[in-house]
């Protein structure tokens, strides 16, 4: 009914304003505003602009009668994604055959012509790609005990914040460490649009002043809706919508609002954030997509050791780094970073920048093999003794330090 949408319409203006709190703790600027001004990504607009197009879209829906079958929806959704992985390609293979000059520009024009049409094919089908997804992950999370039973004329199902987000382009984020150690001081986020050249610029301008600089892409950010870019994986971007979810989730409960007290606080959101993104998004694709993923495909299992372990190797580089920050041995710390960046590379695993900022940035997920610090194990064992993935989300919510997670793991509650 369209009562049900307007309500739903105006928590989530409720929501983009407190969203919009947190994204801003991007755009600090700070001593480097002046370098990063313009490529500074325009959070506020990007939401609002966004968050009106889908929900003008919602409430047409409202008044369509056209209904698809699961079966329908789980084929939209795939047609999308197949869609903009050919567009992606047939631009990557363009772009190939200009540098390399073995294209006449009548041929140019014919492929360019091309990728317009399936562009425009695949933006008509965005907003119900969009709807479609954020539906099937509400279900699951509804499942997992996470909405709220109103009683408003009837029984409704009330799920806050909605599952909201947007098919865009990965931004970029400037993150700036000290050099003497590794912390992320500063993060702002940048146009997605940027060029490698400009990237670089921004990079040696603040590290002109005495600090650790990488601008990097960010997978999807939790604005309202999230940016979230496409994917080849279902699995994957379901993963990263949830993750996304879960920040919105846990901005109204204390591990949220104490995201930026500390950089221990910083990793325990991003981690509990990461772990619950992939059972939620594995619950996800389990129901509405595995199936006929495993149709027609038999797999065989893998049992030979890889022949370059990259996580081992990641580890193993930033536990030397920090000892040689710790000895004060910046120069060596730095050097021993580039050769193995190009140690990384020759192994077929290509870094374009390894220093104190990459390790500050990737260490925040402290369940991946850049962090060292324990924080990820912690998570991942309360996420053991949890009953559900709900029951996780919940219990890890209300962690306000460090040491409440540690209580947690000692079985006992928070006061």
């Amino acid at each position: 009914m369209l009562w049900k949408s307007l309500v739903v319409l105006a928590m989530a203006a409720m929501i983009v304003i407190s969203a919009t709190i947190v994204s801003g703790s991007f755009n600090t600027g700070g001593e480097w505003g002046g370098i990063t001004r313009p490529y500074r990504f325009d959070i506020v607009r990007w939401e609002f602009e966004n968050l009106l197009d889908k929900w003008i879209y919602r409430i047409e829906q409202v008044f369509s009668k056209d209904e698809l079958s699961d079966e329908e929806k789980i084929e939209l959704v795939e047609d999308f994604l197949s869609l903009d992985q050919e567009i992606k390609k047939l631009i990557t293979d363009l772009d190939r055959a200009k540098v390399n000059g073995n294209i006449s520009s009548t041929e140019i024009a014919h492929r360019e012509s091309k990728i317009e049409s399936l562009i425009a094919e695949r933006n008509s089908l965005e907003r119900q790609v969009e709807e479609i997804i954020e539906c099937q992950i509400s279900g699951i999370l509804a499942d997992e005990g996470l909405s709220s039973t109103l009683q408003l004329g009837g029984v409704v199902e009330l799920l806050f914040p909605p599952v909201d987000f947007a098919f865009d382009n990965r931004l970029n984020v400037l993150i700036v460490s000290p050099r003497d150690h590794i912390d992320s001081i500063d993060t702002t986020l940048l146009r997605p649009d940027m060029t490698l050249e400009e990237k670089i610029d921004v990079e040696t301008k603040v590290e002109d002043t005495g600090y650790s600089a990488l601008v990097e892409q960010v997978g999807a950010v939790a604005t309202y809706p999230s940016t979230v870019p496409s994917s080849s994986s279902v699995e994957y971007l379901l993963s990263k919508i949830a993750h996304e979810w879960v920040h919105h989730y846990l901005f109204f409960r204390p591990l949220g609002q104490k995201y930026w007290k500390n950089y221990d606080m910083t990793t325990i959101n991003e981690t509990v954030a990461n772990v619950a993104g992939r059972d939620i998004g594995s619950l996800t694709y389990q129901r509405y997509y595995a199936e006929e993923a495993i149709e027609g495909c038999q797999q065989t299992e893998d049992t030979s050791a890889p022949a370059f372990d990259f996580n081992k190797e990641m580890r193993e580089t930033r536990l030397t780094v920090d000892e040689f920050l710790a000895q004060g041995k910046i120069d060596k710390a730095e050097d021993y970073m580039r050769e193995r960046r190009q140690f990384l590379e020759d192994n077929g695993y290509y870094i374009r920048k390894l220093n104190q900022a990459y390790f500050a940035f990737y260490g925040t997920y402290s369940d991946m093999p850049s962090s060292v610090n324990p924080i990820g194990g912690h998570v991942k064992e309360l996420r053991e003794q949890s009953a559900s993935p709900g029951d996780f989300i919940r219990t890890a919510s209300q962690i306000t330090s460090y040491d409440d997670l540690l209580t947690l793991l000692n079985g006992q509650s928070l006061e």
